[in-house]
């Protein structure tokens, strides 16, 4: 992949996931959420002013979430700026947690290897319902004190969207996300409920999001999983998906 691709990809991500408070420092995006998501409470640091030392961007950073009664953390990807930024981190004392792949996947080929899917009914909306957060709620076992802040990621999304909600004999089983901005559809919020597991709920929402992001003119498709995930890593690589780059966080210690 080349490296432009892999920089629009994590724009596109980080787009799809918007924290509440994001603050720009030479080029650098502060994310903060509240709760418990890394990804909108990090910092993204993929492009380079060129203003700032990485000495001083480094101490906003650190006082930005000291603040807001947080560790500093940042979400590290082949795209980070400057070169050396993970060193520094590491030299810091940043412990490295939640490596994660992204995988990639052309549209159409997904279609094709998830289209039979028998009993699955999967209902595609372009807006958030109490029914498919619900679902994702309890899927993701998310706590009450992190409710609102999940709610309110979803409710800031500006791309277009499609939530998928797999339904089997009447009842709510399985949820996806699809985020779409050009040409590719991000494939978010993955779950299925247990008692529904390993019946092709997953690969019905799958085709679901891939058959929307298709009719919107949509040719490729990417993830994010974490890297101990064999189970949906298994999944996806199934449906032709494949790993093209990785991430993890650097998270302050010592605090």
């Amino acid at each position: 992949m080349s490296q432009a691709t892999l920089r629009l990809i994590e724009e596109l991500a980080a787009n799809a996931w918007p924290a509440e408070i994001v603050q720009v420092v030479d080029g650098w995006r502060l994310r903060f959420n509240w709760g418990t998501t890394r990804r909108a409470n990090s910092v993204w640091p993929n492009e380079a002013g060129g203003a700032w030392t990485l000495d001083d961007k480094l101490a906003v950073v650190e006082d930005f979430y000291a603040r807001r009664q947080a560790p500093a953390r940042f979400q590290m990807c082949p795209a980070a700026q400057p070169t050396e930024l993970d060193e520094r981190l590491a030299g810091r004392g940043y412990r490295l947690d939640a490596p994660t792949l992204v995988q990639t996947a052309n549209l159409a080929a997904v279609l094709s290897t998830t289209e039979s899917r028998r009993a699955w009914s999967v209902e595609m909306a372009d807006s958030l319902s109490d029914t498919w957060f619900d679902t994702y709620r309890q899927v993701e076992q998310i706590e009450a004190k992190d409710i609102a802040g999940q709610w309110g990621i979803l409710q800031r999304i500006r791309p277009a969207t499609g939530y998928a909600l797999a339904t089997v004999d009447g009842q709510a089983a399985a949820v996806g996300l699809g985020v779409l901005e050009r040409g590719w559809v991000g494939v978010f919020c993955m779950g299925t409920r247990t008692e529904f597991q390993r019946r092709g709920a997953a690969k019905a929402v799958l085709n679901a999001l891939a058959a929307w992001g298709q009719a919107q003119g949509a040719t490729q498709m990417y993830l994010q999983v974490m890297a101990k995930n064999q189970a949906a890593i298994a999944l996806y690589e199934g449906v032709g998906f494949a790993t093209t780059y990785q991430y993890h966080y650097r998270e302050q210690t010592g605090l």
